[in-house]
């Protein structure tokens, strides 16, 4: 197997504006195991009162909110009707292939959302190819001024002045304050969003930290489109793992704060990534593969894409969930060819553990 799981920052900057932010993506050819394994990942970077033009992408991805306050508007082509939603630090919310969308930064702090996603039908694999409405760069600059008026029925002048005013506009600028964006929707928040920061933990361990998931079971639109997420935080010199996917999914993750250790294991044992990340790195995990992230003194949090609708992972660790404590003592005496005692000693221990270890007292 020749993957190159090494964890990278953000290489590649499709749109940089003084004052307003950027966008930034992994490309395939530095980091090739997205267009291998047909994932994407992408960085929007918005300053205070900045605006993500509307536009659609060949693509379903996740968005979370790492830092700031964002309100963003979704139109699904089945429906035509805008959702807007107010989203925080901690949100998640779906965005779907052909889904027209816009991020306005309505706080007084920089906005960070990281999008995290499947590419399997994108036209660059391991990129997210956007189709902006307006700008520059918009779709309807390659139309003629003649069917811009007769699609839109206005008369020449019209047609004229419509393509002129937004041939100017970069694909993100900074809203004018005389500008009042749309109000947010409550049913529609209910419906799209789930915040992981805020959400009851599937696993919290004392000192150690804890994990916290989204799913179909969250989000119905994640059922649909077949993925899921999580958010891992673990304290100072805390463990998560050996955990795998177990159901043939990939596992992204990207690293929100702090630092740590990655490593994961592939066939017949053999190492195939032992590293450090920090924050603004990506690292990539195959399916089936047993990986350990521990952390640095200060800790580290981190938010993973899973191309499953469901969360299901093989626990190899400590805790009620792990294989090891669910074998028979007959067959770890004689697969891990130990005596009864040190078995049973070994359960014990198991059974008091949980898939996150704290920092080790001995």
């Amino acid at each position: 197997m020749d993957l190159i799981l090494s964890s990278k920052k953000a290489d590649k900057t499709i749109v940089e504006v003084e004052g307003v932010g950027g966008y930034y993506t992994w490309s395939s050819t530095q980091f090739p195991v997205l267009s291998q394994k047909k994932i994407a990942a992408g960085l929007l970077v918005l300053q205070h009162r900045g605006f993500a033009l509307p536009h659609y992408a060949d693509s379903s991805k996740i968005a979370y909110v790492c830092e700031g306050e964002c309100i963003a508007g979704l139109t699904s082509p089945e429906d035509s009707k805008e959702e807007v939603v107010k989203i925080q630090k901690g949100d998640t919310l779906p965005v779907t292939v052909g889904t027209v969308s816009w991020w306005y930064n309505a706080g007084d702090t920089k906005l960070t959302i990281i999008f995290l996603g499947e590419s399997s039908e994108d036209y660059t694999p391991g990129e997210y190819c956007y189709f902006f409405l307006t700008s520059a760069a918009g779709m309807l600059n390659g139309f003629s001024n003649e069917l811009i008026a007769k699609c839109f029925h206005m008369n020449k002048t019209e047609s004229e002045k419509l393509m002129k005013d937004q041939s100017s506009l970069n694909l993100l600028i900074k809203i004018n304050e005389s500008i009042q964006m749309p109000n947010s929707s409550n049913s529609a928040k209910r419906k799209l969003v789930y915040n992981l920061d805020g959400a009851k933990p599937c696993v919290e361990v004392k000192n150690g930290g804890h994990l916290s998931s989204v799913s179909g079971k969250n989000i119905a639109l994640l059922g649909e489109v077949g993925l899921s997420a999580n958010r891992g935080v673990l304290e100072g010199g805390a463990v998560l793992g050996p955990i795998f996917t177990a159901d043939s999914s990939i596992h992204l993750s990207y690293i929100t704060k702090g630092s740590g250790r990655v490593v994961i294991v592939g066939l017949f044992g053999k190492v195939v990534l032992d590293t450090k990340v920090e924050e603004g790195e990506l690292f990539f995990v195959p399916k089936f593969f047993p990986f350990v992230v521990e952390a640095d003194e200060g800790g580290i949090e981190f938010f993973s894409l899973k191309t499953s609708s469901k969360q299901t992972y093989g626990e190899l660790s400590s805790g009620k969930k792990s294989i090891w404590e669910a074998a028979s003592p007959s067959i770890l005496e004689a697969s891990l060819n130990m005596t009864p005692d040190l078995i049973k000693s070994f359960k014990s221990k198991i059974t008091k553990g949980a898939v996150i270890a704290p920092p080790s007292t001995i």
